[in-house]
Formats: C-alpha cells, structure tokens, sequence
C-alpha cells in the first residue's frame, strides 16, 4: 500500500511537470487602462508555451472578473495572444480579474491529455469616464489654458506629451495649466493624471510664445475696484499703433476702457473695474497675435 501510494505521489508531480508547468498565463493589461470614453476597455494575456508537447490548437483562454468567467478572443495577428472587451461598469474605478487556460498535451502518438492552469490575481485601475474637455484647441507657449472635468483635486497635475506642465486647481470642476515651451506648430495629447488614474483632455496645437503679454494674469475684484492691467508687446507697436481688444464673457462684470499701445511703443497700461457678481475670463486679441485669456472673478 505504501509502495502504491509512493508510485501516485510521483506520477501525480510527474503530470504536473508534463502539463503545468508546460504553460504560463502573461499578463500584458496595462496596470492603468487608458481612457475610453465608452468605459470599454481590453484585458490581454499571452500564453507562454514551454514544451513542444502543447497542441497549440488547443488553447483556450478565459478571464473571470466580477465573479464571472468570460470566453477570450484569440488574436490572428499574434500567436498565443487573447484578448477580452471589458465593459466596466459606471463609477467603478479598480476591477480585478484572473485567467483561466485549457490546453491540451500530447507525446507523439499517445492520446491527449487535458490540462488547465489558473494564473495569479491581477488588477487594473479604470479611469474616470466624466469627459474631460480644454476650451481651446489652439494656444501659444505660455498661455493659460482651462480643463473643464469633475472631481478634481489639487493632487491633479496635467501631462502635456507626457511632460509634467505647471497646473493651478480651480474647483474640483476647473483645472488651469501653463502651455510649456515645446516645439510650436504641432499638435499635442492633454492628460490629467491623479496619485490613482490617467485621463484623456484631448490635443492642443501649440503655437510660438505670444509677443504680447497681460499683467496680471488673473483678476479678482469687488464691485467698484479698480485694478491697473499692463500690455507688453516684445517690439515695437507698428505704425498707427496696436489696437488691443478687449472682450468677456462676463460683460456686466466689468468696466474697461479701449486699449492701444502708441506707434514705437512697447507698453501701456489701462485701468479695469468690477461690476456684478461674475467669474469668467478677459479676452486679449490684438491683429495676428493669438488670443489671451485671463481668469476674472468679481466678488
């Protein structure tokens, strides 16, 4: 009985030899998913086969999350490669999966042997689905730049390409960024990225440093204040001068004088005052220089 129980022990680890570990489940998910605006994202493993005995026809991939399992699909670009669409459920933020394998081996002209492995327990941070939107498509080095969103935090900071930019939390609706210096005349990814996940804003062209500048560049007023704004040109105004025209999308908020930087001049100043109650923004636009806006609040 010993001998027999011996002789099972063996054949029982000799098996697992010949199968198991013949197969590895890899991991290729993304441990932070990229934003998709329709909350669909894709779960990948790769199978690494190990011995020639594997039948590769044979091998069946499945993901079990949310305590289901789930029919992988096999790519037919990439050998042993799966692939699984997971529609993520609203508001959940962290989803935890594993992979189930079957697979069947076979030494030369024996039958085959059917084989499963379970891999280890993985999981990938989902991205916020709330859309995130810049107000502008198109903006010069230095500007700043508005991302409309919901539950931000001053933890929050803005990735242009990938690139750490310099960002001021408004409201947990409201991030403001600085455009950094990069090469001009190319389109750019936006991203918001927390301490848990990584968020599409879209792409912005940027455009070279704007030869005009406003101080300062942002405002908050009571209602009769009065604040000086400087205008800045790096050359000379042209001949007849620089009309610089001032516009907001708060008009009852504000009371301002026409703007113009005299013929030869480099600067001027022009005195602003509050109004209503508002918040909103100053345009600056002068003729081909690229639009500034600046933050105003009226309190």
């Amino acid at each position: 009985m010993k001998a027999k129980r011996i002789f099972l022990s063996f054949f029982l680890a000799l098996s697992f030899y010949l199968t198991g570990c013949s197969v590895r489940i890899v991991d290729t998910t993304p441990s932070i998913a990229p934003t998709s605006p329709t909350g669909n994202y894709t779960l990948s493993a790769y199978a690494q086969v190990n011995k020639k005995n594997v039948v590769p026809s044979s091998l069946e991939a499945f993901v079990v999350i949310d305590g289901e399992q789930r029919a992988m699909t096999a790519a037919t670009t990439v050998p042993n490669y799966f692939e699984y669409d997971y529609q993520a459920p609203v508001e959940k933020k962290l989803a935890r999966y594993y992979y189930v394998l079957n697979f069947e081996t076979q030494w030369e002209d024996e039958s085959t042997v059917s084989a499963q492995i379970i891999s280890d327990l993985y999981q990938v941070q989902l991205p916020n689905q709330v859309t995130l939107k810049i107000d502008k498509i198109r903006a010069a080095v230095g500007a700043r730049i508005s991302i409309d969103g919901q539950g931000f935090t001053d933890e929050d900071i803005v990735f242009v390409e990938h690139m750490p930019v310099e960002t001021i939390y408004i409201s947990p609706t409201e991030l403001l960024f600085v455009v950094p210096e990069v090469e001009p005349d190319f389109g750019y990814s936006i991203e918001v990225r927390s301490t848990t996940h990584a968020q599409s804003a879209g792409y912005l062209r940027i455009e070279p440093a704007n030869p005009l500048s406003v101080l300062p560049n942002q405002l908050s007023l009571k209602p009769g204040q009065r604040q000086a704004v400087a205008f800045a040109l790096n050359y000379p105004a042209p001949v007849g001068g620089l009309y610089i025209n001032v516009t907001t999308d708060i008009p009852g908020s504000i009371i301002m004088p026409e703007v113009l930087i005299p013929e030869g001049a480099r600067t001027v100043s022009a005195t602003i005052e509050g109004d209503q109650f508002g918040s909103g923004h100053l345009f600056i636009n002068a003729s081909d220089i690229a639009e500034i806006a600046i933050p105003l609040t009226i309190r």
